[in-house]
Formats: C-alpha cells, structure tokens, sequence
C-alpha cells in the first residue's frame, strides 16, 4: 500500500504563539530573545522584523536600531509546548498516528493518512479538513504537504507551499518535484561538514545530486551521509518509518549570554539545565533512560555525546554526574561555547519493590542469618565514612525541594556555586 504522509506546518510557530496570548501583536514587529543574557540575539522574528533586516541571530542592540518599533519579548518554551499539545490534539481525530515533527515545540506535526483514506482525493479532503481544524480553533496558519514519504510532505509544507494552502505532491513525481529546488532543503545536505563537501563538487541544486550514483555520493561523502543523501534525493527517507508513537524527549538549552570554555562555568550552568530537566521529568512521573549533551562552539561547530542510562532514572543526583560525564567528552575543543543542550529520551517511571529479606528463600534460619548479616553490614556503614550518595534520603530532599518549586518557582532554591559563577536566576515562567 502506498504510504500517505501529511506534514503540518505552522511558519513562525513561537511568534504566532506570543500573538494568540496577546492578539495586541498581530502585525507589530516582534522578536523574542532571551532575558537573562547581557547580550541577547534575537531567536525568532515576525515577519514584519525580517522586512526591518532582523533575523535568528541579530544582536538585540543591533535589532532595535533597525526597527525603532520592535517589541522584544523573551521566549516562553511551557507557553509553547502547551499550544503544541493541545495542537497535536487536535490533529489526532484525522490520523491514527499523529506526532509532532521535532523534540521541542516547532509547530510541526506529521500525519499518517496511510490506510485512512481510501483514495488519494479522500487524503487531500482529510488534509484540508486537519488545516481548517487547526485554523478555526486556534486561529494558527498553518501550511500542508502531502506525500509518500516525510521527507517530501516536509518539503511540500515548509519550502514550498504558500501560507494557508495544501500542495500535493503525486506518487511517482517526487524526484521531479525535488530536482530544481537547492539541495540544502534536505536535512542531510544541511550537514556542516556535508555542506562544505557539496560545496567544493559545486552541487547547488537536488538535480545536480541526482545524477550521481551511489557509489559516486558514497565515495564523496562516506558511508552514512553518501547513503543517507542518495536515498533523499529520491525523495525517500532516511530513517525507516515509524509505526508506533516515539519516547518523549525533555530538553532544557541555554544560549549563553558571554561565550566561555571555562570548565567550571559550564559546568554550573549544566547543572542549573539539570534541574530544570529533573523537575520536569519528575512532574510527568518519567525517567531518563538516554541522556544527550549538545554543544554549539563560536565558530559555528558543535559537538555531542549521549548514553543509555544503566538504570532509567529522574534524580537530579545522577541525571547531573551522567551530564557531566558527557560534558567531558562532548567537547574536544577549545574553542569558546555559546550554546549548552541538554535531552532525556523519558520511560515511564518504575516502581521498585525491596526484598525483605536477603536471598534467603524460605528458610526462617536462613532469614535470621540474612537478618543479622544486613544489620552488621549496616552498623558496619554507620561507622565508616558517610555513603556519598544515599538514595532514600537523597530522593527525600528532591521531593521536598519539588514541592517548594510547584509553589514558589523552579528556581526558589538554587545551589550557590550557581551565584559564585556569575549565573543570573532566571524570572518566573510566565502563565
């Protein structure tokens, strides 16, 4: 059966986000850019700002002097992220599989309509119906793609289709659909180091790559991004379909406002993105069970490490020695850090049940004896040195720590080594 994927897309998503609260901002210019940082660059702008000459980026100093009339506003990730949810939502009548198209809140949302719809006329009426849906309750503008793959039905929504319309891309046409637009409208060719190759053999354009072959792309590129980039350019995607909803991923980012390599500084605002991160994971009733640091260096390089947790967990204790692990091997070098990410693919949270007794079975002697052994090894560990890290008493005090943030704010309570490094406490998130 052919694969029927419907890509929406909201352009702008924050910016429409801030105008749904506040319809006072439809058609002022707008930017959003952090608060708490002594040298702000603009995250998103309206297009209203863009017509000014502000983009993602911009100094905030240099935004302001190009459009006298920019309202800057900092971004409100949990106004997004409910807006996104509530979205998803709603999409989710039209198709019985509906996810949204990045980790963070992007206003992106992917439909399968495979075996929905019963002919591909029925597939447009169902997109059209989802786009409309959308618009009409929450007054969002979305854009449509439809196609046999993600990739495509991407390409269709975000590059392609004008605002507020469907562009339907036939089975079969996808090739010639892709050859004329620039090759950097796929993800592989926005690859820095993939760039720069595609750059150097003066492949502009998805045809001039199509005519490669793929031992030639495999050669040129290596193994993953030649295979990955001979498949896109086909229109098929990389990464098989998925068939079943993917595990949640929490993030938490900072962009700092003064670039450091400083070890310690970064350390510490890691471990204030380890906070925000645990507190979340433990309102769901989640654990992390794979861990991710990304960093973003000056020069525009980045770099990264994850791991898969032994034990899926939510204590900030070992979510923050597990990030700082990775922390030492994401960067490799000295180069001045500007950006700091970090991401929990979540599980449900498990309950542990302890053993009353220790391996031994049924035996009531051998219940004493296990007894008396545990009660030794425990007066044992009261006159050695204190355990370093006790788990009972440890997830005591994050949950009372927990409690005080539910009523006073995430950052009521915050270590000091925060302070002695120069970190700003960031404002209330607003509601």
């Amino acid at each position: 059966m052919e694969s029927t994927i419907l890509h929406v897309a909201i352009d702008s998503f924050a910016i429409q986000a801030e105008r749904l609260r506040c319809p006072k901002l439809v058609g002022r210019p707008l930017a959003l850019a952090p608060a708490d940082s002594p040298r702000p660059r603009v995250a998103a702008a309206s297009r209203e700002a863009r017509a000014a000459g502000i983009h993602p980026g911009t100094p905030l100093v240099v935004a302001r002097r190009l459009c006298r009339d920019l309202i800057a506003l900092p971004p409100d990730p949990d106004l997004y992220a409910r807006i996104s949810a509530s979205v998803r939502a709603a999409l989710s009548p039209f198709a019985p599989f509906a996810e949204e198209g990045s980790a963070r809140p992007s206003g992106r949302f992917v439909l399968d309509l495979t075996g929905v719809a019963r002919t591909h006329g029925d597939a447009r009426d169902r997109a059209a119906a989802a786009g409309r849906g959308v618009e009409s309750s929450f007054r969002l503008h979305p854009t449509l793609g439809i196609g046999a793959t993600r990739l495509v039905s991407r390409v269709a929504a975000s590059v392609l289709a004008p605002d507020g319309e469907l562009l339907d891309v036939l089975p079969g046409s996808e090739v010639a659909f892709l050859a004329p637009l620039a090759v950097r409208v796929l993800p592989t060719a926005r690859e820095r180091a993939v760039a720069e190759r595609l750059d150097l053999l003066n492949i502009r354009a998805v045809r001039d790559a199509q005519t490669l072959t793929a031992p030639q792309l495999l050669a040129a590129l290596g193994a993953a991004a030649g295979g990955a980039l001979w498949r896109e350019v086909r229109g098929l995607d990389a990464a098989p379909r998925r068939t079943a909803a993917p595990p949640r991923v929490a993030v938490a980012e900072e962009t700092l406002g003064q670039e450091t390599n400083d070890r310690r500084i970064l350390a510490a605002r890691l471990a204030r993105l380890v906070v925000e991160l645990g507190v979340g994971l433990r309102s769901r009733g989640a654990e992390a069970r794979v861990l991710a640091i990304s960093i973003s260096y000056t020069d525009g390089r980045g770099g990264s490490a994850r791991q898969t947790l032994a034990t899926p967990t939510a204590s900030e204790h070992a979510l923050r020695a597990a990030a700082f692990a990775l922390l030492d091997r994401a960067v490799t070098r000295r180069v001045r850090i500007r950006r700091l990410r970090i991401e929990a693919a979540e599980a449900p949270a498990m309950a542990t049940q302890l053993s009353l007794w220790e391996d031994a079975g049924d035996d009531p002697a051998g219940r004493l004896r296990s007894s008396r052994e545990a009660r030794a090894r425990t007066s044992a560990r009261r006159d050695a040195s204190p355990a370093p890290f006790d788990v009972e008493r440890v997830g005591a005090l994050e949950a009372a720590l927990d409690r005080v943030r539910a009523r006073f704010g995430t950052e009521a309570l915050v270590p000091a080594a925060w302070m002695a490094h120069g970190l700003v406490v960031r404002p209330p998130a607003r509601s």
